[in-house]
């Protein structure tokens, strides 16, 4: 859920000895320009989606995707594999005994299936929507936009193994974050 402190959770598990996987920065990995995934795209969607440089024009394809459902399935659909394969790898190459993954899109990707438990951070809407508007200098109704893009706190609460409420300070929210790894790390 966006503007609910899920950067500064993933700052206390990476401060407490979990390594942390960026399924955000591993989407972009995976079409970078020459990239078996980037071919993928292109075959599928065409050549006017990938720029003169040869890397992904996300523009033209953002305008392609959030107009048409069943083509922003099948964009999940080509990248998704891909992404759900780097985070196994990163997972195996792993000494630590613990790993986070950040995942906004964990359940729409299906990689939650190989997770042993769910965390989630939420927060109250209009909290989320003060968060976002200060975090990213936009205003109200584009806010309200990136949220109402996204699922609702209740949604992540019913699939979570743990779920931290974010509505409070920062002390707040990193002692929250305190307590469940200690839970997931059974010291309590």
């Amino acid at each position: 859920m966006s503007g609910a402190g899920k950067t500064t959770v993933c700052e206390e598990f990476s401060r407490s000895g979990f390594d942390i996987i960026n399924c955000d920065m591993i989407a972009r990995e995976v079409v970078e320009k020459d990239t078996p995934c980037l071919d993928e795209i292109k075959q599928k969607f065409g050549g006017e989606v990938i720029t003169a440089d040869g890397e992904l024009d996300r523009k033209a394809m953002g305008n392609i995707v959030f107009n048409d459902k069943a083509k922003l399935l099948l964009l999940n659909n080509t990248i998704y594999p891909y992404i759900t394969y780097e985070v196994i790898q990163r997972i195996e190459r792993s000494d630590s005994g613990y790993v986070l993954l950040d995942a906004p899109t964990l359940f729409e990707s299906g990689i939650d299936y190989i997770c042993d438990g769910v965390v989630s951070v939420i927060c109250d809407r209009e909290i989320s929507l003060k968060r976002i508007m200060a975090r990213d200098g936009i205003d109200r109704k584009a806010a309200e936009s990136r949220l109402k893009s996204q699922h609702g706190a209740e949604f992540y609460k019913s699939r979570s193994d743990f779920c931290i409420e974010n509505n409070g300070d920062i002390s707040a929210l990193t002692d929250k974050a305190h307590r469940v790894i200690a839970q997931i790390k059974g010291e309590i």
